[in-house]
Formats: structure tokens, C-alpha cells, sequence
């Protein structure tokens, strides 16, 4: 009886001593998912970036339209007209007072009339 005790007591004693030099599965779990927070963080933080910028051209885009559909008839007729007498961009804006950013959105609003 006594040596049994005495081998479950040196039975104990290493397993105590395994169990402090074994890893530690939980802290290694615990640092993969605290890297993949950071990095699905990181991310969304890039995704929401792209699309603020995405949202900003669009509005853009819109903000140029509105103001093509703004342009009177006689004007886009000329803007046309010039063009296909081959006046740059540039000449064309100088003449209209428009900037070429706005003589470039009104042709390409309008390429299938040049065509």
C-alpha cells in the first residue's frame, strides 16, 4: 500500500512538472484570433477607405452631369461645333469660359453626335 501511494505521489509530481513545461494552446488560440481581429480590422478600415473614395467620384461624376444638362443648347452646339473644326480643348475652354475638364465631359457626353 505504501509503495503505491508512494508511486501515484512521484506519479503526480511528473505530471505537474510536464504540465508547466508543455505549450500553452490557449494563449496560442487566444493570439491567432487577436491577429485576425487586427487584420480583418486593417481591412474594413481599406475596404471603407476604397469606398468613400469610390462615393466621392461618383458624386463627381454626378456633380458634372447636372452641370452638362445645365449648359444651354446653343452653347453645346457651338462646344460641337468647334471640336469638329479641330480646336483643342483648351482653345474651346478659353472661347466658351468653361474649363477643359467641362469641355472634356460635354464631348464625351456627346461622342455619338461627333460620330
Amino acid at each position: 500500500m505504501e509503495i503505491m501511494i508512494i508511486a501515484l505521489f512521484v506519479v503526480s509530481i511528473l505530471l505537474i512538472g510536464v504540465s508547466f513545461f508543455q505549450r500553452d494552446h490557449v494563449k496560442e488560440i487566444e493570439q491567432e484570433v487577436e491577429h485576425l481581429s487586427v487584420s480583418s480590422m486593417q481591412e474594413i478600415y481599406k475596404l471603407k477607405k476604397k469606398v468613400r473614395v469610390l462615393e466621392e467620384e461618383i458624386l463627381q461624376n454626378d456633380l458634372e452631369v447636372t452641370d452638362n444638362d445645365s449648359i444651354d443648347p446653343q452653347t453645346l452646339q457651338r462646344i460641337i461645333l468647334k471640336h469638329n473644326q479641330g480646336l483643342s480643348t483648351e482653345a474651346i475652354a478659353r472661347s466658351e469660359y468653361l474649363s477643359e475638364k467641362e469641355i472634356g465631359a460635354i464631348l464625351r457626353k456627346n461622342e455619338r453626335v461627333l460620330t
